[in-house]
């Protein structure tokens, strides 16, 4: 027969009270509401009542205190700041027991309810759905938090779908949506119409105006910063990107283009550009205009003149706009841009302008280095040999002011605004009848190009009369000579200047060529 001996408990230190204070389970309540109204605002703090008042008169319950999240969208549990603290409270051992309304207060998305539902039972700490009456740490739990979470997540989804068909509807009617609070330049009046903000709109006229005058996006930011100019947001730093989006926003010409981004998930709120995933809507003249539409497009186009830009081996090349010929220097040999230095040539420092193939590798071109001051004193004397020879000049000038008023067809750009109503039209006939539209959509698109392009040749025509009246108008009014470089006549006429081995070529703006032996 075996021995067997009974080892009794041992006796437990402490008083009954201490046993009941160790018994006590720490339990916490998490509530949210997702809007900001008056309504929601009474039920989000009769919540935090009810959870006080609930656990706090068990006697078995110890009240840790109720997480709450106010004014936030539940489809993602990033930005819910309340929530997240609680679940690191949890992990740091303060939390034994939580409550919630329901599931959908705990979270719409599927894979975030489960994550953290999983995340808590494996540290033993029941989440308790009042609504659905569900415990998560029963059997059944999972499979039934499961299906409420997938539930709720078709019910958020649902709700992203009907907003989206409301803006879709909004897009149709042409119905231009924006904040104006990120907005520079525009207000909205009673009505919900843009109308200008004029202090803004200067900004606005400046960077348009500083672009074409030469300065990069980079350059733009900065000088507004330096002027204590704040962003649409009011932040005192700008970046280059804002600058370029300023740039490129139609809306600042009267136009809008609707739907330019679309949400790619409803779950995480991803946007992404829309390039021809959904249809989009574009509306001439729907508010006045803070910059002219020639001057709009000018800007266009020299964005997409410095954007192309490359060197020798196809590389893109930086833009410059510190000086007046930074970027309009170019090699004879090579093609190659200048580049500005400051050369110390036996302890005498001079600023000199060096093809930048030649600075790479001396063996791949040959190039002269050449001073700037050479370039500005041949500067001055091509201005002079046209002021000198003014008759001959102002007949070559109104010769080819001639020709570009004669290169117009205005005539083309009407046709094909006709063309894109009857279209317009007939897409609107087969969308309402439900026929296949494919071949009709690729011919709008095509003509949209085509309108474009037609756009940006009437612009690049408009901008070459004018620079050749302003040198006209520069012939007429100047004295016979001028006796000193001015920066600002280069920007304003001069388009190129070529360095050959012993001339400099320079190109205006107006199709002027003149030589200068340097």
């Amino acid at each position: 027969m075996k021995n067997m001996t009974v080892i009794p408990p041992k006796p437990q230190k402490g008083n009954s009270a201490a046993k009941e204070e160790v018994k006590r389970l720490r339990v916490a309540a998490y509530c949210r509401v997702s809007t900001d109204n008056e309504e929601q605002a009474s039920s989000y703090e009769a919540q935090i009542q009810h959870y006080e008042e609930f656990i706090k008169t068990n006697p078995e319950w110890e009240f840790v205190g109720v997480y709450a999240d106010e004014g936030i969208s539940a489809t993602s549990t990033k930005n819910r700041e309340q929530f997240n603290t609680m679940i690191e409270d949890c992990k740091a051992g303060k939390i034994d027991m939580i409550f919630t309304k329901s599931i959908s207060r705990f979270a719409r998305n599927t894979l975030d309810c489960l994550k953290y539902i999983r995340l808590l039972k494996e540290i033993n700490i029941p989440v308790f759905f009042e609504k659905e009456s569900i415990n998560t740490m029963d059997a059944k739990g999972e499979v039934l938090i499961t299906i409420m979470a997938s539930l709720a997540q078709q019910k958020s989804e649902s709700l992203s779908k009907n907003t989206k068909m409301g803006i879709q509807y909004r897009f149709q009617q042409g119905k231009v949506m924006v904040n104006t609070r990120n907005f520079l330049g525009y207000d909205k009046d009673e009505d919900g119409h843009l109308i200008i903000n004029p202090a803004e709109a200067e900004v606005v006229k400046r960077i348009f105006r500083e672009y074409l005058e030469g300065a990069s996006c980079m350059k733009i930011a900065r000088g507004l910063e330096r002027d204590g100019i704040r962003t649409a947001r009011d932040n005192p730093r700008w970046h280059d990107s804002t600058v370029r989006k300023i740039l490129e926003n139609e809306k600042y010409m009267g136009d809008a283009l609707l739907q330019k981004t679309y949400t790619i998930d409803f779950l995480n709120k991803k946007r992404g550009r829309n390039n021809g995933t959904l249809p989009q809507y574009y509306i001439e003249d729907d508010h006045e205009a803070i910059i002219p539409k020639e001057l709009f497009m000018s800007v266009q186009e020299e964005m997409a003149r410095r954007s192309s830009e490359r060197d020798m081996n196809g590389r893109r090349q930086g833009f410059s706009a510190n000086h007046a010929f930074s970027h309009i220097v170019t090699c004879e040999c090579c093609g190659e841009h200048f580049r500005r230095l400051h050369w110390n040539n036996r302890g005498k420092k001079t600023i000199v302008w060096r093809c930048k193939t030649r600075l790479e590798d001396k063996t791949r071109c040959s190039a002269r280095t050449v001073s700037e001051d050479t370039l500005q004193e041949a500067f001055v004397e091509a201005i002079n040999e046209m002021l000198g020879n003014s008759d001959e000049y102002l007949k070559k000038l109104k010769s080819n002011l001639k020709t570009a008023i004669h290169l117009a067809n205005p005539q083309s750009a009407e046709a094909l605004a006709e063309r894109m109503r009857q279209l317009q039209q007939e897409l609107i006939d087969r969308t309402e009848s439900g026929t296949n539209y494919d071949e009709l959509a690729e011919e709008i698109l095509h003509l949209r190009e085509l309108q474009e392009q037609t756009a940006m040749d009437d612009i690049a025509r408009t901008a070459h009369r004018d620079r050749i009246q302003e040198l006209l108008h520069f012939i007429y009014s100047q004295p016979r000579t001028i006796t000193e470089f001015d920066e600002a006549l280069v920007k304003k006429l001069l388009e190129s200047v070529k360095v050959c081995e012993d001339f400099l070529e320079f190109r205006f703006k107006s199709g002027v060529t003149i030589s200068i032996e340097k």
